[in-house]
C-alpha cells in the first residue's frame, strides 16, 4: 500500500507542477489569436517534422538492440521499436515510467529480463544526456551574445551572487549523494549475503551493471556511433523544419535551431508528464531571445510539442495495442542465462 500511495503521489506532484507550468505560461495569451494562427500554417513541414521524429525513433531501436546483442538477445527492429514506442506513451501518463513500460513490453514479447533492459537503457540514458551538455555547451559558444543579453536583462544577477553558499552546498550535497550511492553499490556487489532478499537485490543489480556494461562489447561500434548521431541530427531537423511552416519563423538561423534543440532537450528531462509547460516555457523563451514575439513564440512550441505528442499518442498507442498480439519468439536466449 505504500509503494501504491508514493506512487499516486508522485504522479499528482508532477501532474500539479505541470498544470501550474502550463498556466504560468499561458495566462496572459489570447486563445482567439492562436486559432488565427492556425490558417496560416503549411502544415507539409510539420508533417515532414513527424515523420524526421518516427525514424528518429527507428534509429534509436536500431542502437538499442546493439546494446543487447552483447547479451545474447538478437531482436529485431521493429520489435523493439513497439517496445519503444510504447514507453513514450506511458511517460506521457507518469514521468519516467516509459523506461520500466519499454523493458517491460520487450520482457514479454522477447524474454529479455527487466533488469537487463533497464541497464540498457540507463546507459542509453548516460550517452544521451553527455551529448545534451555537450550541445548545451556548443550552443552557448556560438550563441553567447544573444544568451548573454537575454541572461543580463532577465535574471538579477545580485540574486545568484546572494545565494551561491546555498547553491555550492547544493551541488555539493549532491556529490557526496552520489559518492555514497556508488561506495553502497559497490558493497552489496562485493559481498555475498545469507539472507535471500540481499541476494535477490544483488542479482538484479549485477544483470544492471550487465547492462551498463554492454556498450563496451557492442559488435558494432560505426554502427552504435552513427545512430547516435543520427538520432541528434533528427532531432535537430524535426525542430528545424517547423521554422518554415511560419512566416514569422522562417528566417531563423540554424544557430537558433540548437537552442531549440537544446531547450527542448532540457524540458523533457524535467519531471513532469510529456515536458507540459516546461517544453513551451523553454522553447517560446528562446525564441524571445532571437527576436519573435512572445506569443508567436509560444505558439510555435505549441505547435511543435502538440505535433509530436499526437504523434506519439497514435503510433505509441498503435505499438502498445499490436505488442499485445506479438507471440514471444524463443530463438535466442541470453548468454547470461546459460
Amino acid at each position: 500500500m505504500k509503494l501504491k500511495i508514493s506512487t499516486v503521489l508522485k504522479f499528482c506532484v508532477s501532474l500539479i507542477l505541470a498544470a501550474l507550468l502550463f498556466y504560468f505560461v499561458f495566462r496572459n495569451i489570447s486563445f482567439a489569436e492562436f486559432a488565427d494562427k492556425l490558417d496560416d500554417i503549411n502544415y507539409w513541414w510539420i508533417g515532414l517534422s513527424v515523420l524526421l521524429s518516427i525514424v528518429s525513433h527507428l534509429l534509436r531501436s536500431y542502437r538499442w538492440n546493439l546494446t543487447l546483442q552483447p547479451l545474447g538477445y538478437e531482436l529485431s527492429i521493429g520489435r523493439t521499436f513497439l517496445a519503444l514506442m510504447s514507453g513514450y506513451l506511458a511517460n506521457l501518463v507518469f514521468p519516467r515510467l516509459g523506461e520500466v513500460t519499454r523493458c517491460g513490453v520487450l520482457k514479454r514479447i522477447d524474454g529479455v529480463p527487466i533488469s537487463v533492459g533497464i541497464g540498457s537503457v540507463i546507459t542509453e540514458r548516460v550517452i544521451d544526456f553527455l551529448i545534451l551538455l555537450s550541445l548545451i555547451a556548443l550552443d552557448f559558444v556560438l550563441e553567447f551574445d544573444k544568451i548573454f543579453e537575454y541572461f543580463v536583462t532577465s535574471v538579477k544577477m545580485e540574486d545568484w551572487l546572494a545565494n551561491r553558499t546555498l547553491i555550492f552546498a547544493g551541488i555539493g550535497l549532491l556529490v557526496v549523494g552520489g559518492i555514497v550511492g556508488v561506495l553502497g553499490l559497490r558493497y552489496v556487489l562485493k559481498y555475498e549475503f545469507k539472507n535471500p532478499t540481499l541476494n535477490k537485490v544483488k542479482e538484479k543489480l549485477l544483470e544492471i551493471v550487465d547492462g551498463l556494461g554492454s556498450i563496451r562489447k557492442v559488435q558494432s561500434p560505426t554502427g552504435y556511433v552513427l545512430s547516435t548521431i543520427g538520432i541528434w541530427v533528427l532531432y535537430y531537423l524535426m525542430s528545424y523544419v517547423i521554422f518554415f511552416s511560419m512566416t514569422e519563423t522562417s528566417e531563423l538561423t540554424v544557430g537558433a535551431g540548437l537552442s531549440i534543440l537544446a531547450a527542448a532537450g532540457v524540458s523533457m528531462a524535467m519531471p513532469v508528464q510529456g515536458g507540459i509547460g516546461a517544453y513551451h516555457a523553454l522553447v517560446s523563451g528562446v525564441l524571445v531571445i532571437y527576436g519573435v514575439g512572445a506569443t508567436t513564440g509560444l505558439f510555435f512550441a505549441t505547435m511543435l510539442h502538440t505535433s509530436q505528442m499526437l504523434m506519439i499518442v497514435v503510433v505509441g498507442g498503435a505499438s502498445m495495442l499490436g505488442s499485445l498480439f506479438i507471440r514471444r519468439e524463443n530463438k535466442t536466449e541470453s548468454t547470461t542465462n546459460s
